[in-house]
């Protein structure tokens, strides 16, 4: 992976999966959460569907992402298995002890922080740093992410713990230029989402690959 890594969330289509697979992103990132409108419903994807967003035919080099809200350690388990997950990305309250004992499982983790008024919270997140892999820093709405809006980016100046984190919370291409300047050296990767879509869940082609190709020039 090179930096910085760039993660394109919310897919379910498997068309357009295809298409912005070739246009080799950092990761992919599917939604397990039933109240969100990017939902991957077991019967949205038929078996042969599944069998097409395996390794043998999304590159290896695409780590592939579920996102849950709460949900139960095994169903989370049950659906790394199947999907064949690199990452698990944890968008609720799930606690630390959750963060181990999937961690206890090989899991890599990624821990989202909903940023509000209030900034960040760095007593909070520094008891998750044994347990993940990185955090991801998102726009705090009642739907988990996939809002659109924006945080105030200035908050991150105060972040002063060792995991590395992404930044997602409506980014868009005219965002680009602030991105490749100084956000914060912790800062590895950029989530993107609602705004390269066509409709939920189907992303824009055109303009995930200019973001792609702006951001990694």
């Amino acid at each position: 992976m090179s930096f910085p890594l760039i993660k394109v969330c919310g897919m379910r289509d498997v068309q357009n999966i295809e298409q912005i697979a070739s246009l080799c992103p950092d990761f992919l990132g599917f939604i397990f959460y039933p109240r969100s409108k990017r939902y991957v419903r077991q019967s949205d994807l038929s078996t042969e569907d599944l069998d097409k967003l395996l390794p043998k035919n999304l590159p290896t080099s695409i780590k592939r992402v579920g996102v849950f809200v709460e949900s139960p350690n095994v169903e989370v388990e049950k659906i790394v298995k199947q999907w064949k997950l690199d990452f698990v990305q944890l968008h609720g309250n799930e606690s630390p002890i959750f963060c181990k004992k999937l961690k206890g499982k090989g899991i890599k983790i990624i821990k989202v922080f909903s940023i509000g008024k209030e900034g960040i919270s760095i007593p909070m997140m520094r008891e998750y740093e044994d347990f993940v892999d990185y955090f991801l820093f998102d726009t705090q709405t009642p739907e988990y992410g996939g809002s659109g809006n924006k945080f105030d980016w200035d908050t991150l100046k105060t972040y002063n713990l060792e995991t590395p984190f992404m930044l997602s919370g409506g980014i868009s291409l005219e965002d680009v230029e602030k991105l490749k300047g100084y956000i914060h050296h912790k800062c590895i990767g950029f989530d993107v989402n609602s705004k390269f879509e066509s409709t939920p869940a189907y992303k824009n082609p055109v303009l995930v690959e200019e973001f792609i190709n702006l951001m990694k020039e």
